[in-house]
């Protein structure tokens, strides 16, 4: 079962954040170079009943790949748009709430018109 966790972090942090996140995807590229080994080495020694559990495994692996890569973009995606945002309006509210503002107060931006 997959699960959504939650974390705060500093927003000058969110880049070493998602290094730390890509670490696992490229431990996971890695294993998936020795499973794609074990695959050939079977269908090699024509070894069908070994080589579908192996097939099924790199399944699995590439199925975490695509959640973890997908869980970077969107988080790379909101920072970029955050520091886009920052530029964009140099006073006013954040367009994001902060761990300083709750998250039942209104966020959106006023220009003062």
């Amino acid at each position: 079962m997959r699960v959504k966790i939650s974390y705060g972090a500093d927003i000058d942090e969110v880049p070493e954040e998602v290094e730390q996140l890509f670490s696992y995807v490229s431990e996971k590229v890695k294993s998936l170079k020795i499973q794609t080994e074990h695959i050939e080495d079977a269908f090699a020694g024509e070894q069908m009943d070994i080589a579908i559990p192996l097939i099924e495994k790199m399944r699995r692996t590439l199925a975490s790949l695509d959640q973890r890569l997908s869980d970077i973009d969107m988080i790379s995606v909101g920072y970029l748009n955050y520091k886009q945002g920052e530029q964009d309006v140099p006073t006013g509210r954040p367009l994001v709430a902060t761990t300083e503002n709750s998250s039942t107060e209104d966020t959106t931006h006023t220009t003062g018109n």
